[in-house]
């Protein structure tokens, strides 16, 4: 196995001194667009977040928005290494590869999957597929593209009575409202039609899970560990329940998220290695987030996998199940840059925070 999976290489280690920071800086979306657009920007706060992070360990930290002058920029601030959060610009499905195809080709290390792990990853569908293959738990899916594949709604809707429909390739909840569970045919065409109007993309239809919502944070590489998991549960409990836009949005006063010790000892079981295995079925790379919902009969499907998880200390569900589960927000971060800097065959200091 070479290093692009996960190897960690041999000694001598690169000492590293300057770290930029990538991102996508969150703006208000114009009054022709989604109101949405850019929900998986990041705030300036959750860049300074993580910057602080990564210079509390000693390096020199520069900001670096991916925009028109990305390249530039990136230039003359000369890297030895790049802290990767950039969603990517524009609406294609490789958006998340952008950066990480740009610095493969400037010979720049980097946190995170490659660029061909983050295009699959973030396609629902293709996932999915993967996933199947490896004997991993997912929920039964259908992908429409235009008109004529409406037809096979209706044996779709003898096979379950529910669906979830929902964007291919979006995260951060885009395109996932309240009212996005289809109950018939009828329903389903009219939701599959706002996903195509609002995102210009194909839409799926994916099987709704009655169970709980879990989501498990891995890091590492060779031998990736999960660094915690929380339940995700409404405050005011309703018959059907989505992690949508809208409760992401308004989450200190919709949404409760519940440690591990919520969860059942055989689903924190089988969670886990579930998202381990998921994660290695990708070939995922230092850090990701699994998302689970409980089927009927109480197994764990995966309905997500986010290789470039939300950082933010405050928001974000990788810091806040991190934290739920003991650990400490630098400490995240921490872990995630040994775990880079090792495969990359990089001097990690070895100092502790300052």
């Amino acid at each position: 196995m070479n290093e692009e999976y996960g190897h960690e290489p041999d000694v001598p280690l690169q000492p590293v001194a300057r770290v930029s920071v990538v991102y996508n800086l969150k703006k208000q979306a114009g009054s022709d667009e989604p109101d949405d657009k850019y929900e998986e920007y990041d705030p300036i706060a959750t860049v300074e977040a993580v910057a602080d992070a990564v210079g509390a360990y000693g390096f020199s930290v520069s900001l670096c928005e991916q925009d028109d002058d990305f390249a530039a920029r990136l230039a003359e601030q000369k890297p030895q290494f790049v802290a990767n959060i950039a969603e990517g610009r524009g609406e294609a499905r490789g958006r998340e590869a952008q950066v990480p195809c740009f610095l493969e080709s400037a010979g720049i290390p980097y946190w995170g999957s490659d660029a061909v792990s983050m295009a699959v990853a973030l396609d629902k569908l293709l996932t999915s597929r993967t996933l199947l293959c490896d004997e991993i738990p997912v929920p039964l899916c259908a992908c429409f593209k235009q008109e004529q594949d409406l037809s096979q709604l209706p044996s779709l809707f003898t096979e379950r009575s529910r669906f979830v429909v929902k964007p291919r390739y979006e995260g951060s909840s885009k395109g996932i409202f309240s009212d996005s569970v289809a109950h018939t045919p009828d329903e389903a065409k009219e939701k599959i039609r706002r996903i195509w109007g609002r995102y210009a993309q194909p839409a799926l239809l994916e099987e709704y899970l009655p169970g709980d919502e879990i989501t498990v944070g891995i890091v590492g590489n060779g031998r990736p560990s999960v660094v915690g998991m929380m339940r995700i549960v409404p405050v005011e409990q309703r018959e059907e329940f989505l992690y949508s836009l809208e409760e992401k949005r308004d989450y200190l006063k919709r949404i409760r998220y519940e440690g591990p010790e919520s969860i059942p000892a055989s689903v924190r079981d089988q969670v886990g290695r579930f998202a381990l295995k998921a994660f290695q079925s990708l070939e995922l790379r230092d850090m990701a987030r699994v998302d689970f919902r409980l089927d009927s009969d109480g197994t764990p499907r995966i309905i997500d996998i986010n290789p470039l998880p939300g950082l933010s200390p405050e928001y974000s569900d990788l810091p806040i199940l991190h934290r739920l589960s003991g650990g400490e927000y630098n400490d995240l971060v921490r872990s995630i840059l040994r775990s880079s800097f090792s495969r990359n065959g990089l001097a990690f200091p070895a100092r502790g925070s300052r």
